[in-house]
């Protein structure tokens, strides 16, 4: 048995160093939570907590932020549209003196503001009140022409000055059914003062166009001073005055007209020589520069000449008269009026 046992210890220290065996034993390691919390908050901070955005993503809304305004502008001006048609309805529902209180408003003191087309309405209405008598002359709003009414006989065509007046001018066809080269401007109306300004040098145009160029008829004349005249009357029925001209016939002519030249001799001595062939007329002269041509009824012309300057001074006593009615009645004082400046 001991000789069995021996075996087996040489079998095993063959199979063990005797030598002392470094073993490395390690100490189990402890894990505390705290320090593995404190980890995992480094590893958290260190990671983004959201994705970044893609510039496809911000070119989106940028779009749809300016496509935002783009829209509330859209609002904006259809409101404005809307405004405004709602105004221009109401201009067509309104009488003269709402009509005048808007042009004030918008012209004048500019408490208003409007869109183009709505002033261009606010004249066409304004204007159609004051010419309103023209519409048993078949009056209606040109398709030819801007800003301009024709009727049966004439044509009224208007503008706003840059002071705020509305200036009218006219055209009447020619005795051939054409039409002037030129129109001539009649009268300029005051809204802000009510008053009216018609230019007698238009009443002179029309007495050389019928008498010197043969352009209108006497007839053509007459029927043109007689519309405007309803016209004038109208409109101081509105509450427009009027300063003296000659194109008015609602009282006696009792006005000097200055004409800027002189009368030639050629025109005195016909028109001395008609004076003396009828008995109801009679010429005499004044003093070296003045002449008188006593007509009938009562009725004179007193001619002045100063230096190259004649003047005429009309009186048909108590007879309403314009000077285109004067000189249709004696037609042989019209070169009185007429010069090649005219």
């Amino acid at each position: 048995m001991a000789e069995e046992k021996n075996k087996i210890n040489q079998i095993y220290d063959s199979l063990v160093d005797t030598e002392e065996a470094n073993l490395n034993i390690h100490e189990k390691e402890i894990l505390h939570p705290e320090d593995t919390a404190d980890e995992s908050n480094e590893t958290l901070k260190a990671t983004p907590s959201t994705k970044p955005v893609s510039d496809s993503s911000l070119t989106y809304y940028d779009n749809r932020e300016e496509n935002y305004q783009d829209l509330l502008l859209l609002i904006a001006d259809a409101e404005k549209e809307i405004a405004d048609l709602k105004f221009r309805k109401v201009l067509m529902e309104s009488d003269f003196p709402a009509l005048l209180d808007y042009f004030k408003q918008i012209f004048l003191t500019e408490e208003l503001t409007v869109s183009a087309i709505a002033k261009g309405a606010l004249l066409e209405y304004f204007t159609f009140e004051l010419i309103k008598p023209l519409q048993n002359q078949e009056l209606y709003l040109s398709t030819n022409e801007f800003s301009t009414w024709e009727s049966k006989h004439f044509n009224l065509s208007y503008r706003l000055t840059s002071t705020n007046e509305i200036l009218f001018s006219f055209m009447m066809p020619t005795s051939d059914g054409k039409f002037r080269n030129s129109k001539i401007k009649l009268m300029e109306v005051a809204p802000e003062t009510m008053k009216v300004t018609v230019f007698n040098e238009a009443v002179l145009t029309l007495l050389k166009d019928c008498y010197s160029k043969h352009i209108y008829t006497s007839g053509q004349n007459s029927m043109f001073s007689r519309e405007m005249n309803d016209v004038m009357a109208h409109m101081k029925e509105l509450g427009f005055e009027f300063a003296d001209n000659l194109l008015d016939n609602s009282k006696p002519l009792d006005l000097s007209v200055d004409l800027h030249h002189k009368t030639p001799i050629d025109v005195m001595d016909k028109i001395f020589i008609t004076a003396m062939e009828n008995e109801e007329y009679d010429f005499k002269k004044i003093d070296q520069n003045s002449y008188l041509i006593a007509l009938n009824d009562n009725q004179s012309v007193t001619i002045k000449t100063i230096d190259q300057n004649s003047s005429l001074k009309l009186n048909t006593d108590r007879k309403n008269k314009s000077l285109i009615e004067f000189f249709g009645s004696y037609p042989f004082l019209v070169p009185l009026t007429i010069t090649d400046e005219h």
